[in-house]
């Protein structure tokens, strides 16, 4: 492939966005998707698409789906701007700042979120923490993905410490999932954006709602991929991962010969009868030739809760409720197996619904039955298990995330050069 066309593509897109924008429209003219483009250095010329090859049709299928390519397109000018400005200098560690703090590192703060735009001119005052730097600080954490309490911990110093080289490619590498990732037809789907921990409903091609979500933890991590959410199971049975049966469970029954009674389980041949787990001498099962398959019955204990939601998929991924709603009020949420636990699953389950014409009170019959019921949609709903570690707020800010899994690196190798180079997005 050229070296020139990664920049054409790139220049070209941005250019071809007003055919292609949202609800949400954000326009970038002509010039300045030109000026977008970094100049060739005099070891090729900038070609046009005839001349690489490149058809209309080309051009249409690398057109961006989505409204956020534009403002990631936007953002990435701007975040190239300051690092030509000099970008910001790195804060010093220390204590947590905060209100009523006499901290030397005042003064570097301030400078720091002027730099980034948290803090305009007419609210820099560098001795003391006003209410000013206060509120900069949450709007610092509310675009960083951190808990938007106004203090400058170790989470938030550390995000005000990422340079802004590091923030140009995490754009990038964002522009380019964008590019690879096609809006479903039709307006309304679900979005789950992992290191965001968070779901999204689109209806109508604009956002209605949205929930809190826990997602896989670092050796469970949740895979991406699109689907249809065509099922949605009452008051669900779990029938528990050969994996978990055999590596978590079996020490907990053998610590504990009331674990399977209290937690509702029952425990199934590999011919599929009921096993009493009185008859069991589970001292001598091991784990590697694990014999059952352990159902966990409907009931306010089970792992699913009230509901779980279902997309095929070669992962075996759902979503569904849980009952350890605690761990919904913590920042960073990867702690599954590698399915999504829903915050307010009742509410997604009305939302799903309620194109078919259900209500909450025909969600609430159902669970009061105890019974396990199965509804398949009548309208599926495309659904989108996305990794994007930048997206783009409702006024079009910028909000960046931790990259979770680690996985903006292998994307960023895929780009020619780095930042700095005269290729990429």
């Amino acid at each position: 492939m050229p070296r020139a066309l990664p920049l054409l593509i790139a220049g070209l897109i941005g250019l071809a966005w007003q055919a292609s924008a949202g609800p949400e429209k954000a326009v970038i003219d002509a010039q300045s998707a030109g000026a977008a483009l970094p100049r060739a250095s005099g070891e090729f010329r900038e070609s046009s698409p005839l001349e690489l090859g490149i058809t209309a049709e080309v051009m249409a299928s690398l057109a961006p789906s989505t409204w956020r390519y534009a403002y990631l397109r936007r953002g990435l000018l701007h975040y190239r701007a300051l690092a030509e400005a000099g970008g910001w200098a790195p804060i010093p560690d220390g204590p947590t700042i905060g209100p009523g703090s006499n901290d030397s590192r005042i003064r570097a703060l301030v400078a720091r979120l002027a730099a980034s735009g948290e803090l305009t001119a007419s609210e820099r005052r560098y001795e003391v923490y006003d209410e000013a730097l206060r509120a900069a600080v949450r709007r610092f954490q509310g675009r960083h993905g951190l808990a938007v309490d106004g203090l400058v911990g170790k989470k938030t110093l550390r995000a005000l410490n990422v340079p802004v080289e590091q923030r140009i490619d995490q754009i990038r590498v964002n522009l380019e999932r964008q590019r690879s990732w096609k809006r479903p037809a039709g307006g309304d789907y679900l979005l789950v954006n992992v290191p965001a921990f968070t779901a999204y409903v689109y209806q109508k091609d604009r956002l209605s709602w949205a929930t809190k979500v826990i997602v896989g933890d670092i050796e469970d991590e949740t895979p991406e991929f699109e689907s249809k959410l065509t099922t949605v199971v009452f008051n669900p049975t779990w029938s528990v991962p050969y994996s978990i049966a055999s590596e978590e469970l079996l020490p907990e029954i053998r610590r504990d010969p009331a674990f399977l009674a209290r937690g509702n389980y029952r425990v199934v041949d590999r011919d599929g009868g009921s096993v009493d787990p009185d008859s069991v001498d589970w001292s001598v099962i091991r784990r590697s030739t694990f014999p059952y398959t352990l159902v966990q019955q409907a009931g306010p204990g089970n792992e699913l809760g009230q509901v779980k939601f279902l997309f095929p998929n070669r992962y075996s991924v759902c979503m569904h409720d849980t009952p350890g709603k605690a761990l919904f009020e913590r920042e960073r949420r990867a702690f599954s197996h590698g399915c999504i636990r829903v915050d307010e699953p009742l509410r997604l389950a009305e939302v799903l619904l309620g194109r078919d014409g259900w209500t909450r009170a025909d969600i609430d019959a159902r669970l009061r039955s105890g019974h396990t019921s199965t509804v398949a949609l009548e309208q599926p709903w495309p659904i989108s298990l996305l990794y994007w570690t930048v997206d783009v707020a409702a006024d079009g800010t910028l909000v960046f995330y931790d990259d979770l899994y680690g996985r903006d690196a292998a994307v960023l190798n895929t780009l020619i050069e780095p930042e700095g180079g005269a290729t990429g997005p």
